[in-house]
């Protein structure tokens, strides 16, 4: 029987013969008697990190997703919110404008003008040589215009005039009414050998500011 199974030539295509004992030298023919195979793992291992991969790009494109739907809420509120906004805004220069001119009145009536008061304030803080001739007052917040003359036509009747105007701007009773105290006009007058003056009194908030005083 062995002679049969071991004799040379015959037809090496047909099917071939496990011997009885296998040859642990050639590890190739050996039966793989392991639990779990290598290509198991190796599958193992590439599905997790596949899946890994997977579900971080998943994630990611959801964050990037939600990130620009946040983004056009915020847009849209911020443009439904523009319109109130600037609304706002021109409603507070308005409060700011009005609040100046309650500020400017209220200061007013805490010290009324009192054009007779002025009047006498006037004639008290006259300097010698200096005389009034006329004085305008057309109604409430409206500049008083004062007309004198100062005696004399030379040099010392020009410092006369002068120390005048700085002595009425100066003043402290004046200051609670008048913003500003201006000489508009100064002339000789040979027939009268005199200075012809004119002074301008500006009143606290008069619209004839809001450019600023002349000068």
């Amino acid at each position: 029987m062995l002679s049969l199974l071991n004799k040379s030539g015959g037809d090496k295509s047909g099917p071939r013969v496990i011997p009885w004992r296998p040859d642990f030298r050639d590890a190739s023919s050996l039966p793989d008697t392991k639990t779990v195979r290598t290509h198991f793992f190796v599958n193992l291992i590439a599905a997790s990190v596949t899946s890994a991969l997977l579900i971080y790009v998943v994630q990611r494109e959801f964050g990037v997703a939600s990130l620009r739907e946040s983004l056009a809420d915020v847009e849209a509120r911020i443009a439904a919110a523009t319109p109130l906004s600037e609304k706002a805004q021109a409603t507070y220069k308005l409060f700011q404008a009005e609040e100046a001119r309650f500020n400017e009145s209220f200061a007013f009536v805490r010290t009324p003008f009192r054009f007779h008061d002025f009047l006498l304030h006037l004639g008290e803080i006259m300097p010698l040589g200096v005389a009034v001739r006329r004085v305008e007052h057309r109604g409430v917040d409206q500049a008083i215009t004062v007309i004198g003359a100062v005696r004399g036509i030379d040099a010392a009747a020009g410092d006369v005039a002068s120390h005048f105007v700085k002595q009425l701007q100066s003043d402290a009773v004046l200051a609670q009414h008048f913003a500003a105290i201006e000489l508009t006009n100064l002339g000789r007058n040979a027939q009268d050998a005199s200075l012809n003056l004119e002074l301008v009194f500006t009143f606290k908030g008069n619209p004839a500011l809001k450019g600023g005083a002349k000068k």
